[in-house]
């Protein structure tokens, strides 16, 4: 299979004002950060940085989230170091004072009363949904309908969330998530038997089957594996949806969904976003733990921008006695075991010196499809996605239904919720 061109790969992975790819995350509300990240009113702002630009972040006193250039437009002192007080970010320079939506409203030091009346800082609208704080960093005047997603809907007991700091370009990791393959390598376990009748049937079949189709929210793939019963298999419905979210039908733990989003910093580094949620089941303290241990979210460290303690000059906590008895990697947790290898491939990819094979069949199918959606930008034709209301009933689920059912008939049986089905039903 071919692989791609130094051109198409710079134009994937280069997000900053300006590009391409840029413009396309642009588009669309994006989540900035966790909502908890701003605990208080008129509490201290924080740094964010989004697409390449350098932001900050504040709370003001009506509650309203504020996300603007960190920069002050007066004479450049960072906006970080202000005073968030009485509805405004106050620079500490000269006490130029901002509102939420980036207007300037206090001149102290000017004696022209309207000095003000054409000075702005860059602002970005934001919402408040799910436990996130999202934004639009788009160019229109009225941002696009916000997703309808239905995590977003559920209370905090039915939702847990975390979000990393990756020390990698963000396609690394959209490519990883949809990667069919990997789960039964990276995520394997020696020795002991798999947790469930899923994660058996990934560990036994190395070639699972794939397949996928063009949608209104983006793509929609489906995963299937042999299971230990010939006349049974498994059945993944796992979609990417536009700019870059997937949602798992993962199972590990009682909350059976993850909600995913790679959001990028830079070019180098992106964030990445765990939310975990089911919306039949309420989570209480040992769900949470259970999720910690699993996917290694206790790893993360707000002290420093919320990076994991394991990297690479830790070699990501590799236990070399664990990998010979217990993990094929040897590492604790789902999320650390992608973190660790996407880690590896260095900061951005050079995909030219790849050697791509057929299992990598979804890879390479994201890859076109972004592409051609970037041709269908610079065209001026519509992206897919803005409609708000696409984001809320996309389909994402685990069954086992028998060896002769199609992808196309799994994807047409909403009904076959989860588990194992009766195709007569």
């Amino acid at each position: 299979m071919s692989v791609m061109t130094r051109e198409q790969n710079e134009r994937l992975v280069r997000t900053g004002p300006g590009t391409p790819m840029g413009r396309f995350f642009r588009s669309y509300w994006i989540p900035a950060m966790l909502s908890e990240r701003l605990p208080q009113r008129d509490g201290p702002p924080i740094r964010i940085r989004l697409l390449g630009e350098d932001l900050v972040a504040f709370r003001d006193t009506d509650g309203r989230v504020g996300l603007m250039d960190e920069f002050c437009p007066h004479r450049r002192a960072s906006l970080f170091y202000g005073r968030n007080e009485q509805c405004g970010l106050r620079c500490v320079f000269h006490g130029w004072k901002f509102d939420a939506a980036g207007k300037l409203i206090d001149t102290p030091t000017e004696m022209n009363p309207d000095f003000g009346a054409t000075v702005q800082v860059t602002a970005y609208p934001t919402r408040e949904a799910g436990g996130i704080v999202w934004t639009y960093m788009g160019k229109e005047a009225a941002p696009p309908p916000f997703p309808d997603w239905l995590f977003t809907h559920l209370p905090e007991t039915q939702r847990f969330a975390w979000h990393y700091n990756a020390p990698f370009n963000y396609l690394q990791a959209v490519e990883a998530d949809i990667d069919i393959s990997h789960p039964a390598f990276l995520h394997g376990t020696i020795g002991k038997a798999p947790i469930d009748r899923s994660r058996a049937a990934m560990a036994a079949d190395p070639q699972p089957k794939a397949f996928t189709r063009e949608e209104p929210f983006g793509l929609m793939t489906v995963w299937g594996w042999e299971t230990d019963d010939p006349a049974r298999s498994l059945v993944w419905v796992d979609p990417y949806v536009v700019p870059c979210h997937t949602i798992v039908p993962a199972g590990r733990t009682l909350m059976r969904y993850i909600w995913h989003a790679w959001v990028p910093r830079d070019d180098e580094s992106h964030w990445l976003y765990y939310i975990h949620f089911d919306p039949e089941l309420v989570g209480g303290p040992d769900e949470r733990r259970a999720l910690e241990e699993t996917y290694g979210h206790d790893l993360i460290d707000p002290e420093n921008d919320y990076r994991s303690r394991a990297s690479l000059e830790n070699l990501h906590f590799v236990d070399r006695e664990l990998q010979r008895t217990e993990s094929f990697s040897g590492i604790r947790g789902i999320a650390a075991q992608d973190i660790a290898v996407l880690e590896s491939m260095g900061p951005i990819i050079d995909r030219t010196r790849e050697h791509v094979g057929s299992k990598d069949y979804l890879v390479i199918r994201l890859r076109k499809y972004l592409l051609d959606l970037l041709d269908r930008q610079d065209a001026g034709d519509p992206l897919p996605g803005l409609n708000g209301e696409v984001a809320r009933d996309i389909d994402s689920r685990m069954v086992i239904v028998p060896t002769s059912t199609s992808f196309e008939e799994v994807l047409g049986r909403r009904e076959w919720t989860w588990g194992d089905v009766d195709k007569a039903a």
